[in-house]
């Protein structure tokens, strides 16, 4: 790839002095034009009508006249270069047809003249075009895309191995909180909470299976208040036991079998049985409180692992965003390799960068 930029830069070279060659010969060229252009029009300028010419079809021309040779006198002061008549070609071949359709009326030879230097101006400027064209080589910016290809690659490498190392630390953290999880202190919490829980929910099940029992007979009662709420939930049970059991006690005679026996249930145990299950809450909340000091430090790991994801998040998007690039920029130094092969006539490789 080296040596085919140095080939390339010396062709270069070589093109852009020939083509200042060829831009001289041309300003030499226009130079001579412009002269014969400037005489032909002051020709024009200073020519007298034909006698015995109809006086309105004389002052259309003679209006013409004026316009079309002050244009092209603008239009010369604007050329100095052959890059200027490029541009005012246009400019030029559309006065000639606006205005010179009425001069050509009065003035033929003046107006046929012009033209000719008109077309021969402009034969020659497309000549300059081709002769440039030939032997003019592509612009190529394929060395500082290969520089920034190696910039991108250089910062994905370190991305890469930036991500690596977020990755390997999680884990360690991880293995950290997995150990802080299996110290006998945590195990033994752990044992005697789920203990807890276990009778808890058993209690609570206890007392919402004898609750059942009766709420078909507290909703044909229909006495609302406490009665419906009760036949509505069981967990009314659980949240006013005092208040239940008065009310028990009142229509216990309004039960009558399996009812009857879960009404004397809860009115003998149910107040003992809420008061066990705070007890044990209490238990729960000082057993999960002791946890959380036990655990304390793997909290800690944990808000470093959520910093060190969001971390490895960013990157993942800056690398998603450079590998777009280095795939764009492969592309691009595809096309460019294609045209400088073209322009030295050989094959380049150039992969290995």
């Amino acid at each position: 790839m080296e040596d085919a930029l140095r080939k390339y830069q010396l062709r270069l070279e070589e093109s852009q002095k020939e083509a200042l060659k060829i831009r001289k010969n041309y300003q030499k060229w226009l130079s001579k034009k412009k002269k014969e252009l400037k005489r032909a029009v002051e020709k024009l300028e200073k020519v007298k009508p034909p006698k015995n010419v109809d006086e309105t079809l004389l002052k259309i021309v003679e209006a013409d006249r004026r316009a079309y040779v002050s244009a092209f006198k603008r239009a010369l002061e604007g050329i100095q270069d052959i890059e200027d008549l490029g541009k005012r070609l246009p400019e030029l071949g559309k006065v000639h047809i606006d205005y010179g359709k009425h001069v050509i009326i009065l003035f033929e030879k003046e107006v046929l003249a012009i033209n000719s230097i008109l077309k021969e101006m402009d034969e020659g400027y497309r000549e300059y075009l081709q002769e440039t064209q030939r032997i003019s080589l592509p612009k190529l910016e394929v060395e500082e895309k290969i520089e920034e290809l190696k910039t991108v690659k250089e910062k994905l490498s370190f991305i890469n191995s930036e991500i690596e190392s977020l990755l390997e630390e999680i884990s360690l953290k991880r293995k950290e909180i997995e150990q802080e999880r299996q110290k006998p202190e945590v195990k033994s919490i752990e044992g005697q909470l789920e203990n807890l829980i276990t009778k808890k929910k058993k209690l609570e099940m206890e007392v919402r299976s004898n609750v059942s029992k009766i709420q078909k007979t507290l909703k044909r009662l229909r006495m609302g208040g406490l009665a419906d709420q009760l036949a509505r939930d069981s967990g009314v049970a659980l949240e006013k036991p005092g208040e239940v059991v008065s009310l028990l006690q009142t229509l216990k005679p309004r039960f009558e079998g399996k009812a009857r026996k879960s009404v004397e249930w809860l009115s003998e145990n149910l107040e003992s049985t809420v008061s066990e299950i705070k007890e044990l809450d209490r238990k729960i909340h000082e057993l999960r409180s002791a946890m959380e000091k036990e655990l304390s430090r793997a909290g800690h790991l944990e808000d470093e692992i959520s910093f060190l994801e969001r971390r490895t998040a960013e990157l993942e998007s800056e690398k998603k965003k450079l590998e777009k690039l280095k795939a764009r920029l492969e592309e691009e130094i595809q096309q460019e390799v294609k045209l400088l092969e073209k322009a030295l006539g050989e094959e380049i490789e150039w992969g290995n960068i």
